[in-house]
């Protein structure tokens, strides 16, 4: 599909390159490793699509006391190793099959799922066709400004319900300081520099495009949240407070 090949590339790269030796893994073998892709969190299915990340990820920006709940059965994906479509499809299936039922299914994870767009659009087809409840992103939404509006219509055509995106506040200056993003490098020479006015225009994409949006921010100090809360009003999303968590 050459406008997946086309839409992935809008996307901002991590540092850390994609996994391409695929772990040794056969496909449709009883050894396909499914560690890490799915964890559940109350009634809710999570997906791991990657670890790579082009911002502090969202679990390390809830503070050095956080961590998953080990009852979860998170834990980061395997080293050099990135789901694709079928694999997430077969997850998921399994999944289901030892919990109950969950109220919806989520792409998050360790890393920043739009670094695996492909994969992301890829799955949601696939669980969208064999299985009738909501399927949600949670994302940085750390996405080059000119290309905001084609993701967020991708999104929304492939089927996917939600996006939550972490706003994290509504200071420009502060969310470079607590997320730290990377530059997109078109070239050994230049590169771009994304923040928090990118972020911004993510979410007011994403509203056009008629996904339900919501913006996060996690009670870290001096973060204001009533600032952070108004401008996601703003721009149309709802808006979630997300706990702070210290050593």
């Amino acid at each position: 599909k050459n406008w997946l090949r086309r839409l992935a590339s809008l996307v901002p790269h991590s540092r850390h390159p994609p996994c391409s030796c695929r772990c040794d893994i056969s496909r449709g073998a009883a050894t396909l490793h499914m560690s890490g892709i799915t964890y559940t969190l109350g009634r809710t299915l999570y997906v791991s699509l990657t670890n790579r990340c082009n911002t502090v990820s969202l679990l390390q920006s809830r503070g050095p006391g956080f961590a998953i709940p080990r009852e979860s059965g998170f834990s980061p994906l395997p080293p050099d190793f990135e789901p694709n479509a079928e694999d997430v499809f077969t997850a998921v299936q399994s999944a289901l099959l030892c919990d109950a039922p969950p109220e919806a299914i989520v792409f998050a994870g360790a890393g920043e799922p739009l670094l695996s767009l492909r994969t992301l659009e890829g799955a949601t087809v696939l669980l969208k066709e064999r299985f009738a409840m909501p399927l949600r992103l949670n994302t940085n939404g750390l996405v080059e400004a000119t290309s905001a509006s084609t993701i967020a219509e991708r999104l929304r055509l492939v089927g996917l319900s939600s996006v939550s995106v972490a706003l994290m506040t509504a200071d420009a200056n502060q969310y470079t300081t607590l997320m730290k993003p990377e530059s997109l490098r078109y070239s050994p020479v230049y590169s771009l520099q994304l923040g928090h006015e990118e972020v911004v225009h993510f979410v007011s994409a994403c509203v056009i495009a008629g996904l339900s949006v919501e913006c996060t921010a996690v009670t870290s100090p001096g973060v204001d949240i009533a600032a952070a809360e108004a401008l996601a009003l703003q721009l149309g999303a709802s808006f979630r407070a997300r706990t702070w968590h210290p050593a």
